[in-house]
Order: C-alpha cells, then sequence, then structure tokens
C-alpha cells in the first residue's frame, strides 16, 4: 500500500489535469484536500455529462434538412411507370396448360373448375384471396408450383413507346413482382431485383441511372400506347416500386389519359454515407435491412416485407407475389385461405386497436415524390381507330429542393469532446497519451525495479557473514545478574 500511494503521488505531481496535484500534494491541510477533491469530482462529472450528452445527439439527430435554390443545374429523374392490367391471362396458354398438367380438356366436366383455379393464380392479389377457399381441400393442388404457374399464364404485354429524348428509345417496360401481382415497369431502376425470372439480380452491382430532365427542357414526357386490355398503372420514383396504398389511374378501352405531374425531390450530401443508417434516418438504395429478401432497399420493398412476415406470423406462409425467402414459405391454396381473415390486418398494418403494426421502414435518402397537377381524360371517337393510351410528363419545374446534409458529423463530435474535457479538467491528446504511458510502461518499470530492489535486500540478508558464537555467553547473565546485586555502598556526608 505504501508504494501504491507512492506512485499515485508521483503521477499527482506530475500529471497535466487540473486539480489532481493539490490533491496529492503533501503540505496541504486536510480541508484544503477535501475542498480540492469536491471541484475536481464535479468538475469531471459535469464534463462527462456533457460528453455523454454530445454522443446521444450524434447517434440520435446527426443530419438537418435544408432547401437548395439552384434549380437551374438539378437533374430531376424521370418518374416511372407500372403497369397491372385486370386480367392477365392468356386463354390459350391457360387451356394448355390444364391439359398438360390434369390432362382436362374444354369440353370436360372439370374444366371450368380448372380454368377458375389457374385464374385465380394468375390474377391474384389480396383482392381475390377468397377466390381459393373453393380450393383449400383440394390435395391435388397443394403441389403446384403458383409462381410458374402464374408466369406461364400470363398474357403478352403488347404496346407502342414514346420519350422525350430519343437515346432512351432503347427503354421497355421489365416484369416487376408487386403485391397488385405481376405487373411491368417502365423506367423502373429496381425491376432487375423484384422479378419472378430466373435471371433475376441477387447483388447490387452498380448504380443505375434512369433518364433525366432539367429546367431547360421544354417538356419531359412519355407516352403508351396500344395496349392490350384495360389496366391501371401507377407513377411512382425509379428508385421505388407501387404497393398497396400507391395512387393509380385507370385506363379503359377507347379512351386515353394525360397526367402531368410536379415533384419534390430530396438529395443526400456526399458525406452523409459516414454515418450509419440509425444515425441519418435514411438508408440508399445498397443498404437492404437484414430481414428482407431483396438485395436493394426501398420505403415499399420495406414495408412490403413487414406484410410478408405478418402473413407468415399467422397462417406460416406468404403469397408468392413476395420474393422467396428461406425461412418464409410460399402459400399453397390452403394457406392462401387462410389468409382471408386476415387480409384487413395484413394490407393496412393496423392493429385491431386502432395502433400501427410496429414496421421499422425508413425513407430512402437519395428520393422523389410526385404529385398530380392535371389528369385529364379523353375518348376516342370516329373516325380515330379505337385505342388505350396514357401518357405522362413534368411541366412544371420546382425550384426548392431538400437537402439532407450533416450538421453534427464526427469531427464536430471530436471538437466537441476535447472543448468539453479541456474546459473542465485541462484535458488534452498529451493527457490521454500521459494517463496511457503511467498506467502501462511507467508502472510495469516501476513495479519491475522495486521488485529487483527487494530481490537484492532478500539475496543480502541470505548470504551475509556468520555470526561467531562466544562460548561463555551463557556464563554472561550469571555475571551481569550478580553485579546488579551487589550490596550498596553508602557515602559519608562529611
Amino acid at each position: 500500500m505504501r508504494r501504491v500511494l507512492k506512485y499515485i503521488k508521483e503521477f499527482g505531481s506530475v500529471t497535466t489535469l487540473h486539480g489532481i496535484s493539490h490533491i496529492v500534494s503533501g503540505n496541504r491541510h486536510p480541508a484544503e484536500i477535501y475542498l480540492w477533491v469536491a471541484v475536481t469530482v464535479v468538475a469531471a462529472v459535469t464534463s462527462l455529462y456533457l460528453i455523454v450528452d454530445n454522443w446521444q445527439r450524434y447517434n440520435a439527430n446527426p443530419t438537418v434538412l435544408s432547401l437548395d435554390k439552384n434549380f437551374r443545374s438539378w437533374r430531376v429523374p424521370f418518374p416511372a411507370a407500372t403497369v397491372c392490367l385486370f386480367d392477365r391471362v392468356n386463354r390459350t396458354a391457360a387451356t394448355a396448360l390444364i391439359n398438360r398438367l390434369w390432362g382436362v380438356k374444354p369440353k370436360d366436366k372439370k374444366f371450368p373448375y380448372y380454368m377458375r383455379f389457374v385464374q385465380s393464380v394468375g390474377n391474384m392479389t389480396y383482392d381475390n384471396l377468397e377466390e381459393f377457399e373453393e380450393f383449400q381441400y383440394d390435395s391435388e393442388l397443394y403441389t403446384v408450383n403458383l409462381p410458374a404457374l402464374a408466369r406461364m399464364v400470363q398474357i403478352n404485354l403488347t404496346y407502342s413507346s414514346y420519350i422525350f429524348n430519343p437515346l432512351y428509345k432503347y427503354m421497355k417496360f421489365e416484369e416487376t413482382i408487386t403485391e397488385m401481382g405481376i405487373c411491368y415497369t417502365y423506367n423502373g431502376v429496381l425491376t432487375d431485383y423484384i422479378s419472378l425470372s430466373k435471371n433475376v439480380k441477387t447483388a447490387l452491382t452498380k448504380d443505375v441511372d434512369p433518364p433525366y430532365c432539367n429546367f431547360l427542357n421544354s417538356l419531359c414526357y412519355a407516352r403508351i400506347e396500344d395496349l392490350p386490355g384495360m389496366m391501371r398503372y401507377y407513377i411512382h420514383s425509379p428508385f421505388e416500386i407501387p404497393d398497396l396504398s400507391s395512387q393509380f389511374y385507370i385506363v379503359q378501352p377507347s379512351r386515353e389519359r394525360d397526367t402531368s405531374f410536379r415533384f419534390l425531390q430530396t438529395v443526400p450530401s456526399p458525406d452523409l454515407r459516414d454515418l450509419l443508417p440509425r444515425q441519418r434516418n435514411c438508408r440508399f438504395m445498397d443498404e437492404p435491412k437484414k430481414d428482407m429478401s431483396s438485395p436493394v432497399y426501398s420505403y415499399n420493398l420495406c414495408r412490403m416485407n413487414c406484410r410478408k412476415r405478418l402473413a407468415f406470423t399467422k397462417c406460416g406462409c406468404a403469397p408468392y407475389f413476395y420474393l422467396a425467402k428461406k425461412d418464409i414459405p410460399v402459400c399453397t391454396v390452403k394457406g392462401l385461405a387462410c389468409l382471408v381473415p386476415h387480409r384487413e390486418l395484413i394490407t393496412k398494418l393496423i392493429l385491431p386497436d386502432g395502433s400501427p403494426y410496429p414496421c421499422p421502414c425508413t425513407l430512402p435518402c437519395k428520393d422523389i415524390e410526385y404529385y398530380v397537377d392535371k389528369d385529364v381524360e379523353r375518348d376516342w371517337s370516329y373516325p380515330v381507330p379505337c385505342n388505350i393510351r396514357f401518357r405522362w410528363a413534368i411541366e412544371v419545374y420546382a425550384k426548392t429542393r431538400v437537402r439532407r446534409e450533416i450538421i453534427f458529423g464526427l469531427e464536430d463530435l471530436l471538437v466537441s469532446f476535447g472543448g468539453t474535457a479541456a474546459f473542465f479538467l485541462g484535458f488534452s491528446v498529451i493527457t490521454f497519451v500521459e494517463i496511457i504511458y503511467f498506467f502501462t510502461l511507467r508502472l510495469y518499470w516501476f513495479l519491475r525495479s522495486h521488485k529487483n530492489e527487494d530481490t537484492k535486500v532478500v539475496q543480502k540478508k541470505l548470504n551475509g557473514p556468520k555470526v561467531k558464537v562466544n562460548p561463555h555467553n551463557n556464563e554472561e547473565p550469571k555475571v551481569i545478574k550478580k553485579r546488579l546485586n551487589r550490596p550498596t555502598i553508602k557515602v559519608n556526608q562529611w
């Protein structure tokens, strides 16, 4: 303990931490020592409190949304369109498939039964789940590969497309799996990752840029015509896909629809990637959550993942229009019939008590929202030939956009730590090195030097000169006792 106190006193006498030297000084009154101990403890606690507060701020809210006004140089992503036909089943392909799988021909009595089944599978959404209640006890249908069957009977999407820039004339509709069934997306970046096709990509290779519009463009538009039947279409960000809550527009035969949009764009600063997703409260497209099936992230994909897991919780499976995952099997007809009473809960993600179902999805860091500016419908009339056509465009450009930036980054955090510690305790980088040095290297040599010193003392005692024994030592006590017991001599006063 004496050596421990000695070492602490040595550390306190040379350290640059304020207040410690007054505590270990030997020429202080106890009252002074108590005073300096109290002041130092208060300063240390206050400093620690402020450091923890800054750390929590850095973890919870280090970003800020600012407004950007330099609209002349912006590149605005052209909106994507997703088309979902109301009747997606090709009757000829369905008839051939029924004959191949079950050996049933159109004249057989069971043909209407199997045709209803094939149509229900091909047009499956949450709206027609009750149709599978008819087939839930037919064990022969349990082994049918529903995703493969749906793709084999899909109608061939025919169309003609026109876009504002001839450089993008190569673009076409790509198959996309959504909660509305098998649909087709034009100008979508995510279509290569959310499809039932065998060639679907399982990893994000590189960022694919969609067509961009600019303030200097007089008109930014696309037109789709010669469609095969009645359908609904969704206009959305090219970095997103529609889900059950997305707004849609219906186009009927012999009609056309013309829609123009305004937009609100959100762009990230380049250094935003230095933060974790939980710090910036947003995710980039190449940062999917661990429990997601897709290798890309979007807000609607995250919501679809919540619905998928909720369906698995209720019935032990999920519909085939969700991407397959090993731990969540695809529903058979029995599983689809099981989902009917839970349909409202799954689609709305609202619990029976009115509270929202826990679905922690954050917005994308790079996002754009489109809002309807004009929506016009027209009928085709003679002598113009009948057609099904729709057009969407950006005619009015926003002059303000949102920019997500870092307001309290790692450099600011280090500065706040250093300023707080220096203000209350005089702490610096040299002090930090000093503490490490004193309690590692310096402590090691201190202990080693005292160990060597103790070893030398022990060896000296063990190797010291031998003491000669006097043979008359036993007689000496007797002589001393005899002298002590001598008679007292009286001295004459005179």
